[in-house]
């Protein structure tokens, strides 16, 4: 799914997860149910789920940025040879002719099988505008991903289909909406539901999750590998909590976040705590399951905005660095970090930002300002 930093094709996934009448559109006015993203399917991961409510039938959709290749291909066969009904969608830059010759091959083969197969090319200009969304700070993305489709023409195109599926089928797949809020998985999935519809720009919470019916913990990925997000409504000891877990490789973050904890509690909870590689809040939960998550959400909210660059770019982007060093050692310069703070130049440290948010009046609130910017990077 990404490479070196890249989610290029889980972007696409999310715009067409957020859009889905986009790739309605492009296979001829089909009707969509609801979608999921990354979705476990034995040792793989399909990249999009979806069901076609007309005919029932499960939609499995494989998202790719470039042409398509032998790897893809493969995973391609792999699925048709899973299922023994559905629609089966390939999306890719191009296609090569082979590669379509040998799905319809396999299909010919298994007649036995009621599957179509489509496959569908995206634009290059939605391609430049998905590169161009892997960019950004990975917590504005969300809010920026109808700038796919906004070039003028459709983002993608169906130029092959071959369908094996009489007319007169109707599968069995049916959307699940009832959540049994006795059992640990369904209110591990009723909390995730409330995470996309309160903070839809954290992306993960659009992954599909593989619930363990044993633990009450959700667990999220936060950014950097070896950092994961816990939050749990009810746990063992009938608490409900929100940390963020940090493995031992990332020891270093945690301990600077420790370091700042004073900091952090002004600006995410007054109880929030850093112990034993863990940063969070733990509170009695409330009698009503709604009232509780959404306690969590509102923390999970400053979280995001308050650790969010941490997690995702480290307190200054490469590109500034040296010269972000050279101002704090050599002679700062404040308005020039004033200016990067306004632009939302991502990865800044929030406490330096809080820093230079307000301009002094008096040399000596400038000395003040100057030193306590200067103790805060020097301390690090």
């Amino acid at each position: 799914m990404s490479f070196q930093g890249s989610e290029k094709e889980f972007i696409l996934s999310l715009f067409l997860l957020q859009n889905p009448e986009v790739l309605e559109n492009a296979l001829g006015g089909i009707k969509l149910g609801k979608m999921e993203a990354e979705v476990p399917a034995g040792r793989k991961k399909i990249d999009l789920l979806s069901v076609e409510m007309n005919h029932r039938l499960p939609v499995y959709i494989e998202t790719q940025i470039k042409q398509s290749d032998p790897i893809h291909l493969n995973t391609i066969l792999g699925l048709l040879e899973s299922v023994r009904e559905g629609i089966v969608i390939w999306i890719a830059r191009s296609f090569q002719r082979q590669h379509l010759e040998q799905v319809v091959m396999y299909l010919k083969k298994k007649k036995q099988k009621y599957i179509s197969f489509h496959a569908i090319e995206i634009h290059p200009d939605a391609i430049t505008e998905v590169e161009r969304l892997n960019q950004l700070y990975k917590l504005d993305i969300w809010y920026q991903l109808k700038r796919i489709e906004e070039h003028g023409h459709p983002p993608l195109k169906q130029i092959y289909m071959y369908s094996q599926i009489p007319p007169t089928h109707s599968g069995r797949s049916i959307e699940t909406k009832n959540f049994d809020l006795t059992r640990i998985e369904d209110v591990k999935q009723y909390m995730l539901e409330h995470l996309r519809r309160r903070v839809p720009f954290y992306l993960n919470v659009w992954k599909a999750k593989k619930h363990n019916r044993y633990s009450n913990q959700l667990s999220i990925g936060a950014g950097k590998a070896g950092i994961d997000l816990k939050l749990s409504a009810c746990n063992q000891q009938g608490l409900s909590s929100i940390y963020l877990h940090f493995d031992w490789n990332q020891r270093k973050l945690y301990d600077s976040l420790r370091k700042d904890i004073c900091w952090f509690q002004e600006k995410v909870h007054p109880e929030l705590t850093a112990h034993n590689r863990k940063v969070g809040v733990i509170f009695k939960p409330d009698a009503e399951l709604d009232v509780t998550i959404l306690k969590l959400t509102e923390i999970l909210e400053r979280m995001l905005t308050h650790f969010g660059p941490l997690l995702y770019e480290g307190y200054v982007m490469k590109e500034h660095a040296n010269s972000y060093i050279e101002q704090i050692t050599g002679g700062i310069d404040i308005n020039r970090i004033r200016n990067w703070v306004k632009e939302q130049v991502p990865g800044i440290h929030p406490k330096i930002a809080s820093l230079v948010v307000e301009e002094p009046d008096t040399e000596q609130a400038y000395n003040s300002q100057l030193e306590q910017l200067s103790e805060c990077v020097l301390g690090r």
